[in-house]
C-alpha cells in the first residue's frame, strides 16, 4: 500500500533511506506504510531529531579538536622561544666572543663590538619574545617558570642598566645601543659568564620551559618525534641541543 502526494513522498523517502540506511519495499513516487506509520506516531521525528544531534555532536568534536591543536600549537610556540633563547644565552656565555681580535696601532687590544652587540641584541629580542610567547599559554608551571625569570631581572636591573639594557612595559627588555657600545667587557662577560650568574640563572630556567612545553605539546597533541634520550617531543619545536636536556 502506498501513499502519494501531500509530502511530496520521493524527497522524504530518500532522506530516509539515506540518513538511516533503510530501504523501502515500494518504488516511485511513493513510500512505504511503515514509513508514514513513523511519521504519524512520532517515530520519524525522533530518529531526525537523533541525526541532527549526532551530527551536531561530530562538529562539536570538530571543534574539540580544533581547541586541542590550537593549545599545542601554544605550546610548541614557547618550546621554539625557549630554544632560540637558550641558543642567545649559550652565545653570550662563550669566552671566545671576549677574546681580542687583534691590536690596534698602540698595542692594545682589539675587539669585535659589533658581534658583541649582535649578540646582546638577539639575547634581547628573544628573551622579549619567549615572555610573550608564555603569557599565551594557560599553564601554571609555564607561567611561574616565566614569571621567576622576569623576577631575575629585575634583581639585576642595576648591572643590566650598565651595559645598556633596561626594562620596558609589559617586562619587555629594550636595548641603549650608544651605551652597550661603551660599556667595559667585564661588565657584559660577568652578567652571562660562569656558575650563578645572571645569564646562567636564565638558561636554567629556560631549559626547564623548554621540557615544559615539550611535555604538554605532546600530551595536548600527541606529537610523535624522538629526543635524543628516546622520549617523545611535540613535533613542530625547535628540536635540537636543547633535547640533550630532556
Amino acid at each position: 500500500m502506498a501513499v502519494n502526494g501531500v509530502y511530496d513522498s520521493s524527497n522524504i523517502s530518500n532522506l530516509y533511506n539515506s540518513i538511516f540506511g533503510i530501504g523501502s519495499k515500494d518504488t516511485g513516487n511513493s513510500f512505504g506504510l511503515s514509513d508514514l506509520t513513523m511519521i504519524q506516531n512520532g517515530s520519524y521525528g525522533k530518529l531526525m531529531k537523533a541525526y541532527y544531534a549526532t551530527d551536531k555532536a561530530g562538529k562539536s568534536s570538530e571543534s574539540t579538536e580544533t581547541k586541542e591543536k590550537e593549545e599545542q600549537a601554544k605550546y610548541v610556540g614557547v618550546k621554539s622561544q625557549a630554544a632560540a633563547l637558550n641558543n642567545s644565552l649559550e652565545d653570550l656565555r662563550s669566552a671566545s666572543l671576549y677574546e681580542p681580535t687583534g691590536t690596534d696601532e698602540n698595542g692594545a687590544a682589539v675587539y669585535d663590538r659589533d658581534k658583541i652587540t649582535k649578540s646582546i641584541k638577539d639575547f634581547v629580542s628573544n628573551y622579549n619574545s619567549f615572555i610573550k610567547s608564555t603569557a599565551d599559554v594557560d599553564n601554571v608551571s609555564l607561567l611561574r617558570k616565566s614569571v621567576n625569570m622576569v623576577g631575575s631581572t629585575s634583581r639585576n636591573l642595576t648591572m643590566l642598566s650598565k651595559i645598556g639594557i633596561t626594562l620596558g612595559e609589559n617586562n619587555q627588555l629594550v636595548v641603549n645601543e650608544d651605551k652597550l657600545n661603551s660599556a667595559k667587557l667585564t661588565d657584559i662577560s660577568s652578567m652571562f659568564q660562569g656558575s650563578g650568574s645572571y645569564g646562567d640563572s636564565l638558561q636554567n630556567m629556560t631549559r626547564q620551559t623548554y621540557q615544559l612545553a615539550n611535555s604538554q605539546a605532546y600530551q595536548s597533541g600527541n606529537g610523535s618525534a624522538y629526543t635524543y634520550s628516546g622520549r617523545y617531543a611535540a613535533l613542530g619545536g625547535a628540536n635540537g641541543m636543547l633535547d640533550r636536556y630532556l
